[in-house]
């Protein structure tokens, strides 16, 4: 039995609960989901996937699954990762297609696509020889080389560590051999973190006291490897997955496009795919260009790139920027565009949330999380109508997604997304979520007590 549901405000709560009531027969808790099979924890020890802790994807056992239950041959992921939902699709001689916006997923998905479908071990490993020699060599590196800071990455290595970086850039950058150069790039990629004096948190980098850094708190990360020594590790294991990979994923390669779904979409033809297995970005404040700064630094992107980066994201963070001006621009007089304001503007659940947050704007921890409530929602709205226009007659839509809270105001995501579904041509058969819900965040648990927010898997079947 669903509680029902109460604003801590005292506000309007009669969208939110009008939805609740509307998809309560669909509302189930699937007990083969947990958070292992849902999130990365699933690919921490699968060949490839667990080069690159990429915590923002799904579990390839999931994409499996899921695979089966709908009977795929065309299948589609728009917010890619690092391809897990492609990359499992073609293996299986399917037509797998990813868009993923952060080039960091898109080199880790290239990858392993690689080293399925063509790559010897024994070429590898003599390549990956000769990179690490010329880092314990002492020749100096190219100035052209240096791993070019931007402010939030400023002092996050050793010198030492700094001519190591310039020396495996230049060895990649000259070699002749492109295949094997994209797994040694993606090797030095994936151990940045580790030789560094960062560590992921949320949505934030911890900073080691020893970088130098004024900090607010003190953290150790311990004794923090050499390149070399967190090279051998990971040229090894990528050494061990070629073989592997290619039983896996050797049926074919995926069509992996770095772009934001928002341009890649529109321009796919209509009724070309039969099923998307996808998770969005949660509406949860994480920026992920600040989460993998490093790495996409390693990648050439500079102060501006990432400002274009962090604005062309899904909005899910209270850095972004409205895009509503863009994407009407972008879309013109199109009928699919109309319909996915009308959506959103409709939408009541959406706009009482908006309403109570905007009463209380000066109590809020940043009062551009209004902002990004908005523009997740006007964005999503768009996403799912083109899922609408490209998804065929009885194809199927699986969708993992969090649902959040702010200010002690739940905001039922599941609910609200399957809404824009059955207005996009979708019947939404179920929602599934995880027997046990994630906590709220410590913050909002002291003011307005423990409560489980739900985590989701969505299925949509295409009836029109």
């Amino acid at each position: 039995m669903l509680s029902p549901i109460i604003s801590p405000h005292g506000g309007c709560v009669h969208g939110r609960q009008s939805l609740q009531d509307r998809f309560a027969s669909r509302l189930s808790v699937r007990e083969s989901l947990s958070r292992r099979v849902v999130s990365y924890q699933g690919n921490k020890s699968a060949p490839g996937l667990r080069w690159m802790k990429y915590k923002e994807g799904f579990s390839s056992e999931l994409v499996d699954t899921l695979i089966d239950e709908a009977e795929s041959r065309r299948v589609l992921d728009p917010f890619a990762g690092i391809g897990t939902t492609p990359l499992i699709a073609a293996g299986r001689g399917l037509e797998g297609t990813g868009i993923e916006i952060m080039p960091v997923g898109v080199l880790a998905g290239n990858a392993m696509a690689t080293a399925a479908n063509g790559i010897r071990p024994d070429e590898f490993d003599k390549a990956a020889d000769q990179l690490l020699k010329r880092i314990e060599s002492k020749r100096k590196p190219r100035k052209k080389d240096a791993f070019r800071h931007v402010r939030i990455t400023e002092s996050a290595f050793s010198d030492q560590t700094e001519l190591d970086l310039a020396k495996a850039k230049g060895y990649i950058e000259q070699m002749g051999n492109a295949p094997v150069a994209t797994l040694l790039n993606l090797a030095c990629m994936s151990v940045l973190e580790d030789i560094s004096y960062t560590r992921k948190d949320g949505q934030y980098l911890r900073w080691d006291h020893r970088s130098g850094r004024s900090l607010r708190s003190h953290m150790d990360k311990g004794e923090i490897q050499s390149l070399a020594n967190a090279l051998r590790t990971r040229l090894r294991e990528i050494s061990e997955d070629i073989e592997p990979l290619n039983l896996k994923f050797g049926s074919g390669s995926p069509t992996l496009k770095t772009a934001s779904c928002l341009d890649a979409l529109r321009k796919m033809p209509s009724a070309s795919m039969d099923t998307v297995i996808t998770s969005p970005p949660y509406a949860n404040r994480y920026d992920y260009t600040r989460t993998y700064a490093l790495e996409l630094v390693w990648l050439g992107l500079d102060q501006n790139d990432f400002t274009a980066l962090r604005q062309n994201l899904l909005s899910a963070t209270v850095e972004n920027k409205s895009k509503m001006t863009w994407l009407h621009e972008f879309y013109g007089e199109s009928s699919l565009l109309k319909n996915a304001v009308a959506m959103y503007s409709g939408q009541e659940a959406i706009q009482e949330i908006l309403a109570t947050l905007e009463g209380k704007r000066k109590e809020l921890s940043n009062p551009h999380i209004i902002r990004l409530i908005e523009g997740y929602f006007f964005e999503m709205a768009i996403v799912i109508a083109e899922l609408g226009r490209i998804i065929i007659p009885g194809g199927t839509v699986f969708m993992v997604n969090d649902n959040v809270q702010y200010h002690g105001e739940e905001v039922p995501v599941d609910l609200i997304l399957s809404d824009f579904a059955e207005q996009s041509g979708f019947e939404c058969r179920n929602i599934w979520s995880l027997a046990r819900g994630k906590g709220n965040s410590s913050q909002q648990m002291g003011r307005f007590g423990r409560r489980e927010i739900r985590k989701c898997l969505y299925k949509w079947v295409r009836t029109t």
